[in-house]
C-alpha cells in the first residue's frame, strides 16, 4: 500500500460533517439577506430561508418578524473583495434573529464580488480519539453562474488530525482542490528541540492575520485533554493544532501551567517551540518538583505575576540569592541575558554585578537611573570609553567605580579627546595622501610635457593638412589648449593633460591666413572623428535666431577629404604636402 493510499484510509476514518457542525460553518460568514423589493421576495443567508413577503407579514413589528425594517433598510454597497471585508450587519433577521446585510439584487451586478471565504478546524470525539478536520471553506453568490443565494457553503478538506495519549497523527494536501493527501505523519513521542512533526493545515499566514476557527471545543470534555483548559488556550494561541498534540504528551504538565497562570510559558513552547529546560522539568507534574524549588519558593513565585525568568534568574544564580530579591531585581527591570553576558565578559560574579547596579538606581551621582536595565547600559557605555582609552579594567575599583557618575563622564571625555586627535590625524593623513597624489600627478605631466614634441611630430606627420584655406594641426603644448579653451568658451581645457600624455588627441582646425586665431576644436581617436565644436559648442544664436550650425555638417567636404587621405596612409609629397586621393569619376 502506498503512502497516499494510507493517507486515504486514515481519511476515511474520519467522521464526516454533521449538520451541526455546517451550520456552525455556515454562521462564521458575514450574513447577508438579498431582496427584490418590487416582489416582496427575499433570501436569507444565515438561515437559508426563501420566501415571498405577503402584506400581513408586512404589518408585523416584533424583533423576530421585523419584514419592513427588512425591506425599507438602504442597500448597502460592497466594499473591496478582502479576507472577511463585509459591510457592518444593521437588520436582524426576521426568521433567526441574527444581525444581517441587506443586499438589493438589482444593484449587486450578479453578486459576482460576493465571495467570502473561512478557514475552520471541526472538532470532534469519535471512536476513542478526537479527531480535527481542517476544511477551506468558500460562499458564492452568483446565481449566474450556478450558486444558491441560500445555498451550503463550499467545504474543502485540507487536513485531517487524530490525537490520543502518546500519539498525534495527520495528513493534509499538497495542493487545495482535488489533489490527493499526502502521507500520514505520526509525534509518537516527547516534541525536543522544537521539532514538530504535526504541521498546519493551512499556509503560514494562518498563523498571522487571516488564522482559522475552531469549531466544537465542547468535545474536548469526552477526551483526555478535558482539563487542558482547551478553551483558553484557543483564545490565546495562534498554534491550536500543536496545543493539542502538547496535550498528548504533557497533559498534566499544561494543566498545570494554564491552571497556575503560566500560559506564556505554554505559548513559549507551543508558537518557539521553547521549553524553558533550564527551570522547569516538562516530566514532573507537581509545580515544586517541575520547577525544582521549595514549596515556599512555589508559593512565593505564585504570588508575582508569574514571570517564568524569575525561576530562571534564580536557578542561573544556583540559589546563593533568595527567590524574594531575584523577584525585586525582575521588577526593578533586570535583563538576565545581557546581564549575565556582561559578568562573563568582565569575569564577574552575576550577583555581584547585580547589586553593584541595584546601588546605582535611583541615586544621582550614577545619573539618576531608573531601573537595573538603565543602570547596566550606563556601566557599559563606561567600560566601552575606559576601555578605548586604556583604563586599567583587571582592578575592581576601575571596573566597579564608587562614583559611577563621575567616572563616566571622566572616560567619556577622555574618548571623545581621542576620538578627535584620531579624527585630526586622519585629516592630516587623507590631506598627505591629496598633496602626494597631486604632485605624482604633476610629474607626470611634466614628464609627458618633456617628452610631448617627440609626440607632437608624430601627430604633425599622421594629421598635418591643409586644402580649400583651412589648416588642421597639433597644438603646441598644453598652455596652448588652455588658451583655446579660453577664447572659444568650451571644455577642451580639461582634455589637456590626457592629450599631453597620450591618452586622448586634440587638433586645431583654423583658416590658413589665420593660422594663429583659435576657430574650430577636434577630438580624434585613431582615423574616427570624435567630435569637432566651433565657440561655445555652437550654443550661440546666429542672426536669424537659430543656433549656430554643426562645423561637421558645415565642412562635410573638406573634413571628408581629411579623414580619406588619413585612411589612405596620409600619404605626401617630396615637399611634404598631402597628396589627396582622387575622388571616384574624376578625370585622371
Amino acid at each position: 500500500m502506498t503512502s497516499m493510499e494510507k493517507a486515504e484510509q486514515f481519511v476515511g476514518k474520519a467522521p464526516p460533517l454533521n449538520q451541526e457542525e455546517m451550520d456552525s460553518i455556515n454562521a462564521l460568514f458575514p450574513a447577508y439577506i438579498f431582496r427584490r423589493s418590487r416582489a416582496d421576495e427575499i433570501w436569507t443567508t444565515c438561515c437559508r430561508k426563501h420566501m415571498t413577503v405577503r402584506d400581513e407579514d408586512m404589518m408585523v413589528v416584533t424583533p423576530e418578524r421585523n419584514f419592513m425594517a427588512v425591506m425599507m433598510e438602504p442597500h448597502q454597497r460592497e466594499r473591496r473583495n478582502r479576507w472577511d471585508d463585509a459591510p457592518k450587519p444593521t437588520v436582524r433577521c426576521p426568521f433567526c434573529g441574527r444581525m444581517v446585510i441587506v443586499k438589493e439584487l438589482g444593484r449587486t451586478g450578479g453578486q459576482d464580488n460576493l465571495s467570502r471565504y473561512r478557514r475552520a478546524v471541526v472538532l470532534r470525539w469519535y471512536r476513542g480519539a478526537l479527531w480535527a478536520r481542517a476544511y477551506d471553506c468558500a460562499k458564492h453568490y452568483s446565481r449566474d453562474k450556478g450558486y444558491s443565494l441560500t445555498g451550503e457553503p463550499d467545504y474543502n478538506l485540507v487536513g485531517v488530525y487524530r490525537f490520543r495519549p502518546g500519539l498525534a497523527e495527520c495528513t493534509t494536501r499538497h495542493f487545495w482542490g482535488n489533489y490527493p493527501f499526502g502521507s500520514v505523519t505520526c509525534q509518537t513521542g516527547p516534541i525536543t528541540k522544537g521539532k514538530w512533526h504535526i504541521n498546519n493545515p493551512f499556509n503560514a499566514n494562518a498563523d498571522y492575520g487571516v488564522g482559522y476557527d475552531v469549531i466544537g471545543l465542547d468535545e474536548i470534555q469526552y477526551s483526555p485533554f478535558r482539563y487542558c483548559m482547551a478553551e483558553e488556550a484557543e483564545r490565546k494561541f495562534t498554534k491550536f493544532l500543536h496545543f493539542l498534540t502538547a496535550c498528548c504528551f504533557y497533559p498534566r504538565q499544561i494543566e498545570m501551567l494554564m491552571k497556575a497562570g503560566m500560559s506564556d510559558v505554554v505559548r513559549d513552547f507551543i508558537e518557539r517551540g521553547v521549553k524553558h529546560a533550564a527551570v522547569i522539568n516538562w516530566n514532573e507534574p507537581c509545580p515544586a518538583k517541575a520547577f525544582k524549588v521549595s514549596r515556599q519558593d512555589m508559593k512565593t513565585f505564585l504570588g508575582t505575576n508569574r514571570d517564568i525568568q524569575i525561576l530562571e534568574l534564580y536557578k542561573r544564580l544556583k540559589g546563593r540569592v533568595p527567590l524574594t530579591q531575584c523577584v525585586e531585581w525582575m521588577m526593578s527591570g533586570l535583563n538576565i541575558q545581557k546581564t549575565f553576558s556582561a559578568a562573563k565578559k568582565w569575569s564577574l560574579p552575576p550577583e555581584k554585578l547585580i547589586r553593584y547596579l541595584e546601588g546605582c538606581v535611583g541615586c544621582a551621582q550614577y545619573g539618576g537611573m531608573s531601573s537595573l536595565e538603565s543602570a547596566l547600559r550606563f556601566w557599559e557605555d563606561y567600560l566601552t570609553a575606559a576601555e578605548a582609552t586604556g583604563y586599567l579594567l583587571h582592578r575592581e575599583n576601575v571596573l566597579l567605580p564608587r562614583n559611577l557618575g563621575a567616572a563616566h563622564d571622566e572616560a567619556t571625555k577622555k574618548h571623545r579627546a581621542q576620538l578627535e586627535r584620531e579624527q585630526a590625524a586622519r585629516r592630516l593623513e587623507r590631506e598627505r595622501q591629496r598633496k602626494a597624489a597631486q604632485a605624482e600627478h604633476d610629474r607626470q605631466v611634466r614628464l609627458a610635457g618633456e617628452k610631448y614634441e617627440e609626440r607632437r611630430l608624430k601627430l604633425e606627420k599622421k594629421y598635418g593638412f591643409a586644402m580649400s584655406g583651412y589648416v588642421i594641426r597639433a597644438p603646441l603644448g598644453k598652455d596652448e589648449i588652455l588658451a583655446e579653451a579660453r577664447k572659444l568658451q568650451h571644455c577642451v581645457g580639461g582634455y589637456a593633460d590626457r592629450h599631453i600624455q597620450g591618452k586622448t588627441t586634440i587638433l586645431f582646425m583654423r583658416k590658413v591666413k589665420k593660422p594663429d586665431e583659435p576657430w574650430l576644436t577636434i577630438e580624434i581617436n585613431g582615423n574616427k572623428l570624435v567630435q569637432i565644436h566651433g565657440y561655445k559648442n555652437e550654443g550661440v544664436h546666429t542672426t536669424k535666431g537659430r543656433f549656430a550650425p554643426d562645423p561637421r555638417e558645415v565642412y562635410r567636404e573638406f573634413l571628408d577629404t581629411w579623414l580619406d587621405w588619413m585612411e589612405k596612409g596620409s600619404k605626401r609629397d617630396k615637399r611634404g604636402n598631402p597628396k589627396v586621393p582622387k575622388k571616384k569619376g574624376a578625370a585622371a
